[in-house]
């Protein structure tokens, strides 16, 4: 068994033993091609980067002989493999992107070039010679200085000829020369400032609500401006109002109140004291009135108001009782200054007697009391507004107190407080603008 096995081992079958070099590749190997081109590549770009055109021109054909000969020494077999192909474009696309970069910066390379040479040599080159740049630049120097001396003196020449006589102005093209209008001083002009009239309304919806506003409207209107309408609605703006005021043609401000009550007396307290928050929030500088929608007024008295200084009361024409008995109601006065009062005391119901018998159609204020105490000498922490307390014009007569002291800080108006301008819906026609008759109770201060 043994030496069977060994026959067996050291038979040799044909075709066992072969030639190894028939499988030996004559061509050289790839990895030597490569790195042939790659060394060819490389001095090409060295080169170019260099500028040495003899060196580029020999680096160009060894690096185009090492790709003819790769292309010739590689096999069929590998030249039709599909890697190296692709190897092969990217590597001629690559020389191709090379070669339209060195063309691209040959304009810059010969520009700079010949400024170079010229920067060099200093000259310009001719046919006949170099002629020295400096030499030339001097020349056109001396030319320039020849041709302007020479306009100078033609100049001079042509001034002194005799000018030919100006024709004297005849009387009446002289009727017709307007002269330059003066620039006038700002100190000699007319300017009249007027003090901003800040006229409180307060209104709720009603049937009689739109005639009433648009009367007073009306009115408003022919008052000179500045005049700013502060119009104060319970308990919210409604659209009949908002109609009447953009239709008015006068500067307004619409107001709400919300106070969540059913007492007349407190919404009207309300309205009155939003209208002085409004104020003193926005710092308005002007002269205040309550103006009541149902009064029939003048314009003259909104022009009377514009003369206040801090507190100005006027008469004004009511009616009280049953039978409707006229009164006057306001100051009395001696030129402005403030004497009595006209008032009337309702002894049946015993009420208080008023420190300043007024109601809130009768008296302006200025309305930087209400948010300046320091400018009128008041405390900074007396806060004024309209209280709800106090019946048959204790109310007024309170708000009064807090603005001033005395009759002496009142100002009337007109002189003397001889003209009814203010007056009741139904006495308007018989007491506006005209002297009262008497038909008052005097309280002499």
């Amino acid at each position: 068994m043994v030496s069977s096995r060994r026959n067996t081992g050291g038979i040799q079958r044909d075709g066992s033993l072969r030639d190894w070099s028939e499988f030996v590749d004559p061509s050289p190997s790839p990895k030597l091609l490569y790195s042939q081109s790659y060394v060819a590549m490389r001095g090409l770009l060295s080169s170019l980067v260099s500028m040495d055109f003899a060196l580029l021109s020999s680096r160009l054909k060894s690096a185009w002989a090492a790709i003819l000969s790769q292309r010739h020494t590689r096999s069929p077999e590998r030249s039709k493999s599909r890697g190296l192909s692709c190897k092969r474009l990217a590597f001629h696309l690559f020389v191709c992107f090379m070669v339209g970069i060195f063309i691209g910066f040959m304009p810059f390379f010969s520009v700079d070039v010949s400024q170079k040479i010229v920067s060099e040599n200093g000259r310009l080159p001719f046919d006949e010679g170099a002629v020295d740049r400096g030499m030339v630049d001097g020349k056109v120097k001396e030319l320039e200085t020849i041709v302007v001396e020479k306009e100078v003196d033609i100049i001079d020449e042509s001034e002194v000829e005799e000018s030919p006589p100006v024709p004297a102005m005849l009387d009446d093209e002289a009727d017709f020369v307007e002269s330059a209008p003066a620039i006038p001083d700002i100190n000699d002009l007319d300017i009249t400032v007027r003090k901003l009239l800040i006229i409180v309304t307060i209104t709720t919806v009603r049937p009689q609500q739109a005639y009433y506003l648009n009367r007073l409207a009306h009115v408003l209107k022919t008052v000179q401006s500045p005049l700013l309408w502060l119009v104060v609605e319970w308990p919210d703006q409604s659209f009949q109002t908002a109609e009447i005021l953009r239709s008015s043609g006068v500067m307004y401000r619409h107001l709400i109140c919300r106070k969540n009550t059913t007492s007349v007396r407190k919404i009207a307290v309300c309205q009155r004291n939003t209208a002085i928050y409004h104020i003193k929030k926005h710092r308005l500088d002007g002269i205040m009135h309550f103006a009541d929608e149902e009064r029939s007024y003048m314009s003259d008295v909104f022009e009377e108001m514009r003369k206040i200084r801090r507190f100005g009361a006027w008469p004004v024409a009511i009616h009280t009782g049953i039978k409707y008995r006229v009164v006057l109601e306001g100051p009395i006065c001696k030129g402005n200054r403030v004497t009595g009062w006209n008032t009337i005391q309702n002894i049946q119901k015993k009420s208080a007697v008023r420190r300043f018998p007024v109601g809130f159609s009768g008296f302006a204020f200025n309305s930087t009391m209400l948010w300046d105490p320091e400018r009128w000498n008041r405390p900074p922490m007396d806060s004024v507004i309209v209280h709800s307390g106090g019946r048959g014009g204790l109310q007024e007569s309170r708000f009064i107190e807090k603005l001033v002291k005395h009759e002496r800080q009142i100002e009337g108006l007109p002189e003397d407080c001889n003209r009814v301008m203010v007056a009741m819906r139904l006495l308007s026609d018989a007491f506006l603008n005209k002297p009262h008759t008497g038909l008052h109770e005097v309280a002499v201060v």
